[in-house]
């Protein structure tokens, strides 16, 4: 019988530390991709009084650039001009307090625009990054 309970508490022991290696392995890999998500850089854009501020950014490659409207009505980021359209990224339409992003891994020049008011434009430098 005393076997009988020191194997049991032995196969219990064994589970604890099994399952704790577990959740140590599990810990680790899930701090090692968010430490690597925090290095994703942020660029913040606003959209008030149908103009894109700043009009123009640079940033560098891995970059996000994110646009929050703070207008009463729906707005779009779109790529390219009303005349050409570039099809790298394009929000729809959103409004108020509502955000698009967009992450920037290829150096070049991108210039962007709102649908509904194609007179709003801005622009992306993204150089590469250092």
């Amino acid at each position: 019988m005393k076997t009988l309970i020191r194997t049991f508490f032995s196969v219990i022991a064994f589970a604890l530390a099994w399952f704790g290696v577990i959740s140590y392995i599990h810990t680790y890999t899930t701090k090692a991709e968010s430490e690597s998500a925090d290095k994703t850089a942020t660029m913040k854009a606003d959209i008030k009084l149908f103009t894109f501020k700043p009009k123009s950014l640079e940033v560098p490659g891995g970059t996000a650039v994110v646009w929050t409207n703070g207008d009463a009505v729906d707005h779009s980021v779109t790529n390219g001009t009303p005349e050409k359209l570039g099809g790298a990224f394009g929000s729809g339409f959103f409004n108020k307090g509502q955000t698009f992003s967009f992450t920037f891994t290829k150096a070049g020049e991108y210039q962007y625009f709102c649908k509904k008011h194609d007179f709003m434009r801005g622009a992306i430098k993204v150089v590469p990054a250092p």
